[in-house]
């Protein structure tokens, strides 16, 4: 969790390309897709919702990492779930952008 703020060893010293570390995120990974589907929780993401737009943080906290190396390259174990979560960020924020566009252009007729 800390590894955008510094590249020094804390706590347990596990390193980002670790297996310990890939084990451990494809994990939470593999648990939040079963619990998000198995409550539904992904539904959430395709409704229009003004707090959609807050979810560019995080699109650019993975896409940074895992096409532009910055601030530190992404172990290429951890592509796939960083490239999953790319897709349910970006879809929401456009989902979003089509709303205001729509409305935008019915206004304006």
């Amino acid at each position: 969790m800390f590894w955008p703020i510094t590249t020094q060893y804390y706590g347990t010293y596990i390193d980002i390309k670790s297996q310990t570390n890939v084990t451990v995120e494809w994990i939470m990974f593999l648990a939040w897709i079963i619990i998000a589907l198995k409550m539904k929780d992904t539904a959430i993401f395709y409704k229009p919702n003004n707090s959609n737009l807050i979810l560019a943080v995080p699109t650019f906290t993975v896409l940074l990492p895992t096409f532009l190396a910055f601030p530190m390259d992404v172990p290429a174990m951890l592509v796939l779930p960083h490239i999953a979560y790319l897709i349910l960020f970006l879809t929401s924020i456009l989902v979003y952008l089509r709303k205001i566009l729509t409305e935008r252009v019915q206004n304006l007729t």
